[in-house]
């Protein structure tokens, strides 16, 4: 008599699964791990900082002005 055994599961299978979760890792742990974090403040601050010299890039879009500090380091 023959053993009857069950059929292994195909590597596809397996692929399938380990692409489902690096998807759902890159879109939706990754983004919120490496977000930065912006900080508010007003015109005055932002002006003040300007004449120190204290500016490192500026993006200017309809309603809002973001900039960075001179390092880089701080998102406003």
């Amino acid at each position: 008599m023959n053993e009857v055994k069950k059929p292994k599961k195909s590597l596809l299978y397996y692929y399938g699964i380990v692409i489902l979760v690096v998807l759902f890792f890159n879109l939706l742990l990754m983004p919120k791990m490496f977000e930065q974090q912006i900080e508010e403040v007003d015109y005055g601050t932002f002006m003040s900082m300007t004449e120190e010299q204290n500016i490192g890039r500026v993006q200017v879009e309809d309603n809002q002005i973001l900039f960075s500090d001179k390092d880089g380091t701080v998102i406003y």
